[in-house]
């Protein structure tokens, strides 16, 4: 399974959104997220993710239908968005905000758990990525929201949460399903 999940080590943002799509549309889970490691303190901190999970309310720019690549994308584009006018503090955001933006009462439960891991920061060997890039090999975790908060903290709504290390930072895919090895 490893080895359909390459990714090249460098790449433009927009272009590693879209290879994160397509692996983890392939795999059919929710999430991809890469946590790319800080080059100031050796941290993992949020890189880039594509959201693959139940959508609430679809607010898109353009009227026409979208393949579930583009859904994707802009949904995953939407999500960074209103996260980053929240933690700005802005209030407001209304006026802002274009017609297709998302607000808070948008969002599934999943939607706000993927949202929140962009605020996450971890150390090498804290919390799963962390401990993923301390280790050097892939780490799965099945019955994540079960699992003790020091290994996985934001364990809301993943059952299985896949890590697999890189010079660069952590890949990591998760879904709201019991998957085994």
């Amino acid at each position: 399974m490893a080895s359909g999940l390459r990714i090249p080590e460098v790449l433009p943002p927009n272009q590693r959104r879209r290879q994160l799509g397509a692996a983890v549309q392939s795999l059919q889970w929710s999430y991809a997220i890469f946590w790319s490691l800080s080059s100031e303190e050796g941290d993992l901190e949020w890189g880039d993710g594509f959201y693959n999970g139940d959508i609430k309310t679809r607010k898109t720019v353009l009227p026409m239908e979208l393949s579930a690549e583009q859904m994707g994308l802009q949904r995953s584009q939407q999500l960074r968005e209103l996260y980053e006018n929240l933690s700005a503090g802005d209030n407001n955001q209304q006026e802002k905000r274009p017609s297709a933006a998302l607000s808070p009462e948008d969002l599934t439960d999943a939607e706000w758990f993927y949202m929140v891991c962009m605020s996450f920061v971890f150390a090498p060997g804290q919390g799963l990525p962390g401990r993923t890039f301390a280790a050097g090999h892939h780490i799965w975790l099945c019955d994540a929201d079960y699992a003790d908060s020091k290994d996985f903290s934001r364990s809301l709504l993943a059952k299985t949460v896949v890590c697999f290390p890189r010079a660069d930072g952590v890949l990591e895919f998760g879904v709201n399903e019991l998957v085994t090895t």
